[in-house]
């Protein structure tokens, strides 16, 4: 007798089991799922930052604060970006996107769909900003439409909040002043020839300005350039609305007849403007002392030897208020006929050089400096005789000539010794013609780059070398 066993079925029974295990784990995790994803999301917060386009201006200046909100959070349902520009600036406009509202410089944005925000806030320093530095701050806000704790229990943000800011540093204008003279010593009968250099390397003008210049002892005014605003005894004034960026020279001479004999003399020069603290004038000063020649040179006037290039220039500057004589033309007369040329300067209408000679006696000296001279000399004695005479072409001064040959955009001034000037007068207007055919567009709005300027150099010196060997 057989005994049935029933059939053990263990395939169908352990892949069932399996199954049941995955399906219900299945649905743990997808249950979960949801859960787990809010509580494992990283926790979003608010940023933002300021940028300014300027961080050095000076008054008057226009300047744009950029405020990025560059994090909002995602549930995040009001957006407010509250600026309070500081005491110096003032509010012109801004620039925010639509979603955003202005009232004032507070802006209320509806952050739906957005991830950032960015507005722009224009301002103007104004005067009494002047060297101080603005701090622009702005408070960033967010909420999210929830109580606070009760959200942040849920994974919330709740409402936050930054602040952002940015410096803008006012500057105006950084003055120096300094007094210069064309003679080493002073020489009792002769002229005394000043020049003040004044300069502002800031980054703004300098506002409300007077530049005062103190003759020496025993000195008097003879002529100025430019026309001071105020003469008061051996006071020079010259009153100004505002000093710009950049360098500017007051030229003044004076006559030397002390009433004693003394060792040295003293001249003076200042400057009080307006500047960084907007309130109290500025003031710079400075002075130089001359040393006294005792005796003077024979016939009362000085040497060639002892009269410098840049000092014969001045002096000639000097000598017109004193009745030099001006001429349209040389008096025929004998005279060697080669040509002597101390100096020779190519001028541009504006004074400045493009070119220069100096005989090699002469010593090395600041040929921008002696042209500004020359300018300011051609300028002066134009301005001192009757227009119907036409343009100035010699003054005569000792022993020196100065001779010109004006050109629509550059000048040729000659300093001579001795020799027939007629050589120049007959070539210099052919000069400057032809360098003015070639160089038309670029000497209308010359900047100074010599570079700009087609075959000058070669052309000025073969010029020069032709006078000076031009035996008539």
């Amino acid at each position: 007798m057989r005994t049935r066993r029933s059939p053990t079925h263990t395939g169908p029974s352990g892949s069932s089991a399996a199954l049941l295990a995955a399906a219900v784990l299945t649905l743990i995790a997808l249950s979960l799922a949801p859960t787990t994803s809010a509580a494992l999301a990283p926790f979003q917060s608010l940023a933002a930052g300021m940028g300014v386009d300027r961080p050095y201006a000076a008054p008057g200046d226009a300047v744009a604060f950029t405020i990025d909100v560059t994090k909002i959070p995602r549930d995040a349902v009001a957006l407010s970006i509250a600026d309070s520009l500081p005491l110096g600036l003032r509010f012109d406009s801004s620039s925010q996107p639509s979603a955003c509202a202005r009232m004032g410089t507070t802006w209320s944005c509806d952050p739906s769909g957005v991830t950032n925000v960015s507005i722009v806030v224009h301002a103007t320093v104004e005067p009494g900003a002047r060297g101080m530095d603005l701090v622009n701050r702005a408070t960033i806000g967010s909420s999210s439409g929830y109580g606070s704790t009760e959200h942040e229990e849920d994974g919330g943000s709740g409402s936050q909040s930054v602040e952002v800011q940015a410096t803008v540093q006012i500057v105006a204008s950084d003055i120096s002043i300094r007094l210069g003279a064309a003679q080493a010593a002073a020489t009792p009968g002769q002229p005394l020839n000043y020049r003040i250099d004044l300069l502002n390397g800031g980054a703004g003008p300098a506002l409300n300005a007077t530049i005062l210049a103190t003759l020496p002892q025993g000195g008097l005014s003879d002529s100025v350039y430019p026309q001071p605003t105020r003469v008061d005894g051996q006071t020079l004034e010259w009153s100004v609305d505002a000093i710009p960026v950049g360098s500017y020279a007051f030229l003044f001479n004076a006559s030397f007849r002390p009433q004693e004999s003394v060792p040295s003399i003293l001249a003076s020069a200042s400057v009080t403007y307006v500047d960084s603290n907007g309130v109290s004038p500025q003031r710079k000063e400075t002075a130089i002392t001359l040393p006294v020649v005792a005796i003077q040179p024979p016939g009362g006037s000085l040497s060639a030897e002892t009269i410098e290039s840049l000092g014969t220039i001045a002096m000639m500057f000097a000598a017109t208020g004193g009745g030099l004589a001006l001429v349209q033309r040389f008096v025929l007369s004998p005279r060697t006929p080669r040509l002597r040329i101390d100096q020779m300067f190519l001028l541009h209408r504006s004074g400045l050089v493009m070119n220069h000679f100096a005989a090699r006696h002469l010593g090395a000296g600041d040929p921008d400096i002696q042209g500004a001279m020359l300018t300011a000399v051609q300028s002066y004695l134009e301005n001192s005789v009757d227009a119907s005479a036409g343009p100035l072409q010699q003054i005569r001064f000792g022993g020196r000539d100065i001779i010109f040959a004006n050109g629509g955009n550059a000048i040729l001034a000659a300093v001579i010794r001795k020799g027939d000037p007629g050589v120049f007068f007959a070539s210099a207007p052919g000069f400057l013609r032809t360098l003015e055919d070639r160089n038309g567009p670029a000497l209308d709005n010359w900047d100074g780059m010599s570079e700009r300027l087609d075959g000058i150099d070669g052309a000025f010196r073969s010029f020069t070398k032709d006078l000076l060997t031009h035996r008539g």
